[in-house]
């Protein structure tokens, strides 16, 4: 009587678990397929020296990226840029010059962030004086020529600095404009 007791005992036992596997198999599992989410993060394809030009619906010149290394990801149609360079090209003066460590685009390269130390430079023209800013974490929106930072930002050029927290500019107006905390020092130009 034992051993039939302990004979079903086991038999009990074994179905048991062959009907949890066998019903555990048909469950789907909550967690997240790790190796779906890795292979839709993954780059799509990459360009080495990217130089991509765009222009206005007439074919004028509107801006120039550039970067030694840009990595696009299909998933979310972003583009992670190494040291990107962006030229704003504006109807009179100079160009304006963006540099930066890093930056991000998406939004067709209409959207982008420009990472770790940012520069804008433009060079004096006869239509514009020299400008110089320098920050850091811009974003831009590079067809309207227009960047904004919430950090520290320091604009200058010859006898003039400015500096604040938090900066707009409308760089086909030459307008830039210190949201708070500016402080500014002008010297201005010796006359022999």
């Amino acid at each position: 009587m034992t051993r039939r007791w302990v004979f079903r005992l086991v038999a009990a036992g074994v179905i048991a678990v062959a009907g949890w596997w066998i019903l555990d198999e048909g469950e789907p599992d909550p967690r997240p397929d790790t190796e779906l989410l890795e292979r839709e993060r993954r780059p799509d394809y990459f360009v080495q020296q990217l130089v991509l030009d765009v222009t206005d619906e007439s074919g004028v010149a509107t801006y120039r990226l550039r970067s030694p290394r840009m990595t696009h990801f299909m998933d979310d149609d972003l583009w992670l840029l190494e040291t990107p360079w962006l030229t704003l090209f504006t109807e009179t003066g100079e160009p304006w010059h963006l540099r930066a460590e890093r930056g991000r685009a998406w939004d067709n390269v209409t959207q982008a962030h420009l990472e770790g130390e940012v520069t804008l430079r433009r060079a004096a023209g006869p239509d514009n004086l020299e400008a110089n800013v320098d920050t850091s974490e811009v974003y831009a929106r590079p067809a309207e020529h227009y960047a904004e930072t919430d950090r520290f930002a320091v604009y200058y050029r010859e006898g003039a600095r400015v500096s604040g927290i938090g900066a707009e500019a409308y760089l086909d107006r030459d307008l830039f404009r210190l949201r708070s905390d500016v402080k500014g020092i002008y010297v201005p130009a010796q006359n022999d």
